[in-house]
């Protein structure tokens, strides 16, 4: 008899064939709860324990690892990337021009965790001229993990109750991060940090291979310490379901309502290959390595973690 366990993930083209039983994975029985929030995988996912495999934040999964009370460990199966040159708004009377401007400026967040902005303040620092440092970080909600306490060096303020999208346009911060699509044309007074995100996202792909982890697949630790191949077995489930929205794609490339997916679809391929959505540890350990490094830079972890620290032992040859 299968092992039946709960599953809950946003509805991607990607994992469609998960979602429709086309796919099930070898031994389990999946009882899938789509997120209608379109990827709200907040903390609560977690703490409930409602769930045995959720679709979860890579921030928030890093910022754990000191104190492991997640009590999930991720296989490397990274459902969600996004480039984040994309994200980054501002206001268009905040004087800001260039990166650097941000400096000394006031930045809208989600929380210090999420995931997109650790990415961003991470390529904005080490990339732009943007001192983290001298920033008054605004965040939507008060997040934490564990005993963490921010870095004495983070001016961090909660500004709980009030739209992030509000603040940006009245003035209230010069600038946001965020993962909302705020630009062009939600409101007259946001606009894109990079205007050319477009260009600057693909000379970041040729020069560093980065296609930036957003989200991961945990399982529930007291499941995999029974049932240790469960592991390989969702890894292999979500990678075949991904085979079919490959094939899927392929068809839309002369079929989609589109003006220019056809000529998206080659781009993409000879810049990445086949697999322009990768999955598996390998491959990934490098991503990994600087969003470690990020992290610790900016104060979500205390020192610094190995990638396969990240991962079921049993997925790291993947």
């Amino acid at each position: 008899m299968d092992l039946r366990l709960t599953m809950t993930c946003t509805a991607y083209d990607r994992n469609q064939a998960l979602l429709n039983s086309t796919v099930k994975p070898e031994g389990v029985e999946l009882d899938i709860h789509i997120d209608p929030e379109g990827g709200q995988f907040r903390l609560a996912h977690v703490r409930d324990r409602k769930y045995d495999i959720i679709e979860f934040h890579m921030g928030m999964y890093i910022a754990d690892l000191p104190y492991k009370v997640l009590g999930y460990t991720a296989i490397p199966i990274f459902v969600k990337r996004m480039f984040r040159h994309s994200y980054i708004y501002v206001n268009r009377g905040a004087g800001i021009r260039s990166p650097a401007d941000l400096n000394g400026k006031r930045v809208g967040i989600q929380t210090w965790f999420t995931t997109t902005a650790i990415w961003a303040r991470g390529i904005l620092a080490e990339e732009h001229g943007v001192d983290l440092e001298t920033i008054t970080w605004v965040a939507q909600e008060a997040e934490s993990i564990g005993d963490w306490q921010p870095p004495s060096w983070l001016k961090l303020e909660i500004a709980e109750g009030v739209s992030q999208l509000d603040l940006l346009a009245s003035g209230a911060v010069d600038a946001s991060i965020t993962t909302g699509a705020w630009a062009p044309d939600r409101h007259p007074e946001i606009t894109f940090l990079f205007p050319n995100y477009a260009e600057l996202e693909r000379e970041y792909f040729k020069r560093t291979g980065f296609f930036p982890i957003n989200h991961t697949l945990i399982i529930k630790d007291s499941v995999l310490e029974k049932e240790p191949w469960v592991a390989m077995s969702l890894f292999n489930a979500w990678q075949e379901s991904k085979a079919l929205c490959y094939k899927w794609l392929e068809w839309q490339r002369v079929h989609q309502t589109s003006m220019w997916f056809r000529a998206l679809w080659e781009e993409e391929r000879a810049a990445a290959g086949p697999d322009v959505y990768p999955w598996g540890f390998r491959n990934a350990r490098s991503e990994i390595e600087k969003m470690l490094d990020y992290s610790l830079r900016q104060g979500l972890i205390s020192r610094l973690f190995n990638p396969e620290q990240l991962f079921h032992p049993s997925t790291l040859s993947t």
